[in-house]
């Protein structure tokens, strides 16, 4: 499971390397990785994966005319535990996906019971 004080601390600024590496700084101090590829954030601390963000298209990616949309299908950390209150490493990560993809992200929606 995700150490709390890690994936519910405050992130302060958010570095980027590249087009897909990022670096978020806590709070307290610590760094977060963050990696991006098509549909998924990665987010590492200390080498070792703590959370994962999963984005679903809700719009064609073909279309250069059009903003692309999508959706956060999934956030967990890396045992599968849900991390959706986890909110400011959520925002961090769907920040850094809208930039990477020039896209919008619609936020989730819980499931109605």
């Amino acid at each position: 499971m995700a150490s709390k004080a890690v994936t519910e601390n405050a992130v302060l600024s958010v570095m980027q390397w590249n087009k897909k590496h990022y670096q978020a700084s806590l709070a307290d101090g610590q760094h977060l990785e963050l990696m991006v590829d098509m549909f998924n954030v990665q987010v590492t601390h200390a080498g070792r994966p703590i959370a994962k963000a999963t984005f679903q298209p809700l719009s064609s990616l073909n279309n250069l005319e059009m903003q692309p949309l999508y959706k956060l299908a999934a956030f967990q950390d890396g045992e599968g535990e849900n991390l959706h209150g986890c909110q400011p490493l959520l925002e961090t990560v769907v920040a850094i996906y809208a930039y990477y993809t020039n896209g919008s992200i619609r936020s989730w929606r819980q499931k109605v019971i």
